[in-house]
């Protein structure tokens, strides 16, 4: 499934998350834990992080997750989510490598595209736990 592929009929669950961090790992596993109880919700959940796709597929292993990890391996994404950022001039064209995302985040999606809530999971009292995050997910889709 792609991102796409949710517009209009789903609510999206985006974590950045960085893969060197256990804290991030540690969230990733109780989502996959979670996730049919996210599915029951109309929600769908994009893990992303900067890493290679070849990190990416063991991490994957690793964790047994049910869900696909995007890996933002160019870093587009983490540049237009503003969570890796390698400068904080405006208009800055970034010729460094981030190597991870250095502000982990949940994105609560609607189905059309808006935001509806953002937790930083490095932000003490930010980052509620996944009952919390279903319960937003499902109220994103009204």
């Amino acid at each position: 499934m792609r991102l796409y592929d949710c517009k209009n009929k789903k609510t999206v669950l985006l974590f950045f998350f960085n893969h060197e961090d256990e804290r991030c790992l540690t969230r990733l596993s109780s989502l996959g834990r979670d996730y049919q109880q996210f599915r029951d919700a109309g929600a769908v959940i994009f893990p992303i992080s900067i890493m290679p796709v070849d990190e990416g597929k063991k991490l994957h292993r690793q964790l047994s997750l049910p869900f696909p990890l995007l890996c933002d391996s160019d870093h587009s994404i983490a540049h237009i989510y503003r969570v890796g950022q390698c400068s904080s001039e405006p208009a800055h064209v970034c010729f460094e490598i981030i190597s991870h995302v250095t502000d982990p985040q949940m994105l609560i999606v609607d189905p059309s595209g808006i935001i509806r809530s953002k937790h930083h999971l490095y932000t003490p009292g930010s980052h509620p736990d996944n009952q919390a995050l279903i319960i937003e997910c499902r109220n994103a889709l009204r």
